[in-house]
């Protein structure tokens, strides 16, 4: 996994600057979205996912995937590839903010708790 400006802009009170806690989420939950780009269309692929912590700055993904996945083949080494790692969500009513009831100013919300890992790709046979 490596950093790279996106862009969106987190706001500092959702950004976790420990890196630990990121990989922690990944290791809980490894079924990942491994966004590819070939032949100028996206693709997406759900795929579980093995970190190693001991390799690289950011640690290493590695995964399996069947022959008869087209993706090893439609990706080539180097490529430039996003994971998304997804746990827990949820539903913010208003009326779950004491403010709401005095101000009338809150919105619904969905909050959740994801990883997206940017890297490049490597294909072995």
């Amino acid at each position: 996994m490596r950093d790279r400006r996106s862009t969106v802009v987190l706001p500092p009170h959702f950004a976790v600057p420990d890196h630990n806690t990121l990989l922690d989420l990944v290791e809980r939950h490894p079924l990942g979205i491994l966004v590819t780009h070939s032949k100028g269309t996206l693709d997406a692929n759900h795929i579980p996912f093995e970190l190693d912590r001991s390799k690289g700055d950011k640690g290493v993904l590695n995964c399996h995937v069947a022959r008869k996945n087209r993706v090893w083949e439609e990706v080539a080494n180097g490529d430039e590839v996003l994971v998304i790692f997804r746990a827990a969500d949820a539903y913010i009513s208003p009326n779950w903010y004491p403010s709401k009831h005095e101000f009338h100013k809150q919105v619904p919300t969905w909050n959740y708790l994801v990883v997206h890992a940017h890297g490049r790709i490597t294909v072995r046979g």
